[in-house]
């Protein structure tokens, strides 16, 4: 019992030793960016409340411009009073990033289009907004351990409720509008499928694959907070998440989230021991065995998915888009069709995002897609590099572990087209890079010559040799 309490417990003091004269009893209380992180997942994308902006107005979204907001209000008035100026290269990604999407949205608009296109837009620029907002909010105001464990205990709260509710479409049991506002609007009627005669489930999200990636995603996060949870509840709470997000990811029936799942555990590895994988590797095993016992026609109809990957028309169309892809690549080489430009019916969802952003974007728009992705397999030695303790790192390695786990499966689906999936890779990109600076040489300099005083040689000498 000693070996399963006193390390978290080592570890909160020892984050609490380094996080500054105040203690965290004086952190800033994030509270709208953990309900943001809480409703993705339990709130479905499209659930939207009734008038102009239905369509375009669900909750995330609304939130997330909203904290777009609020981070330029806090650029123009907060005075910043550091002595030495640093720069932060994962806001530099996102801005970059940023700037490169609206170059984009901007050359679209002189594409004449329909009017259904010129709709698809408005949405696309209003997510485009949405995403920035979230992300560089996080990156700015996420600074501590502590803000960041509740940013990823919210979100696994509402990963688990999703999941449980993907479990539970099995038995017939629907409880994805559990939380719909009273008066609020299905924008969109979507209802269970069926893969080989057994039901698909989808949890909280928009399709079966989305809901499968999030389903794998869950199992590094809980296992952080089973290891490294505040106390004892809530370590035998995240080992119950986890079992509830392993038997998740078959249900969906999706390739996927199989896919999603073994890259996010070649992250996570690295900060486990010998017997940590063991442990793990008879978790999967139980999962898979339970799996079985309990829903043998969905186990049947997942091994067939598999071992008929070759013969599924998903995957031939798929590569069937290609050719297609790479002709609107020769006439609009470097900005594409601009942002929400890729609805006309000889493309629709192409299942693979960096179709999408080629076909959208061209040669400016895979650049930008690439700065993020890359950016954010970047930022894992970012967050490594700045952890102190072993609670951080293991932190790190989930956060990562989430970030690579989601952008794995942007080659089987149109990634930014499923909010909630998109929403939480951001969150793990701002994560990732919070409160990682690089001090500017100059300025550091400067500050040092007029605020720090240094000691000198002989004033660090032992007083004998002073003396002497």
């Amino acid at each position: 019992m000693t070996l399963a309490t006193s390390p978290a417990a080592a570890e909160d003091r020892e984050s609490s030793a380094t996080s500054g004269a105040s203690g965290p009893q004086h952190e800033r209380r994030l509270w709208l960016l953990g309900f943001l992180c809480l409703l993705i997942p339990i709130l479905p994308a499209y659930v939207v409340p009734p008038g102009p902006l239905k369509g375009h107005g669900s909750p995330p979204r609304a939130i997330a411009v909203l904290l777009l907001g609020l981070v330029i209000l806090g650029f123009l008035v907060v005075r910043r009073t550091a002595r030495t100026k640093a720069v932060r290269p994962g806001v530099l990604l996102m801005v970059f990033y940023a700037v490169l999407q609206l170059l984009v949205y901007a050359v679209g608009l002189t594409h004449v289009d329909s009017v259904e296109t010129e709709e698809n837009k408005t949405r696309v620029i209003i997510l485009t907004a949405a995403y920035i907002g979230l992300t560089l909010y996080v990156l700015t105001r996420v600074q501590t351990v502590r803000q960041r464990s509740v940013v990823l205990g919210c979100l696994a709260v509402g990963l688990t409720f999703s999941c449980a509710v993907g479990v539970l479409q099995q038995t017939g049991l629907d409880l994805r509008f559990l939380f719909q506002p009273p008066g609020w609007t299905v924008n969109l009627e979507l209802m269970l499928v069926e893969r080989f005669g057994a039901i698909r489930s989808m949890g909280t999200s928009i399709h079966p694959l989305e809901f499968s990636v999030l389903a794998a995603i869950t199992v590094p996060l809980t296992v952080h907070f089973a290891r490294y949870g505040a106390n004892r509840s809530i370590r035998s709470l995240a080992r119950i998440a986890c079992g509830i997000a392993l038997l998740a990811v078959p249900v969906a029936i999706s390739r996927s989230g199989l896919v999603a799942l073994a890259a996010a555990f070649l992250i996570y590895m690295w900060t486990l021991k010998v017997r940590h994988l063991l442990y793990a590797a008879a978790s999967v095993v139980a999962a898979v065995l339970a799996c079985a016992a309990l829903l043998p026609s969905t186990t049947d109809a997942l091994w067939r998915t598999i071992v008929g990957a070759e013969h599924d028309t998903s995957i031939t169309e798929r590569i069937a888009d290609y050719a297609q892809v790479s002709s609107t690549f020769r006439d609009h080489p470097i900005f594409g069709l601009g942002l929400g430009g890729s609805l006309p019916t000889e493309y629709g969802y192409l299942d693979n995002e960096w179709l999408q952003v080629i076909v959208q974007g061209g040669a400016v728009g895979l650049a930008a897609f690439l700065m993020l992705a890359f950016g954010g397999v970047f930022g894992i030695c970012a967050a490594w590099r700045r952890a102190s303790t072993s609670k951080e790192r293991d932190q790190a390695y989930a956060v990562g572990a989430m970030f690579v786990g989601i952008l794995a499966s942007s080659f089987t689906m149109d990634l930014f087209s499923c909010a909630q999936a998109t929403m939480i890779l951001l969150v793990s990109f701002g994560l990732l890079w919070s409160n990682f600076t690089v001090p500017l040489p100059a300025f550091a300099a400067q500050g040092a010559d007029h605020g720090v005083q240094r000691k000198s040689p002989v004033s660090s000498a032992p007083r004998e040799s002073i003396t002497a």
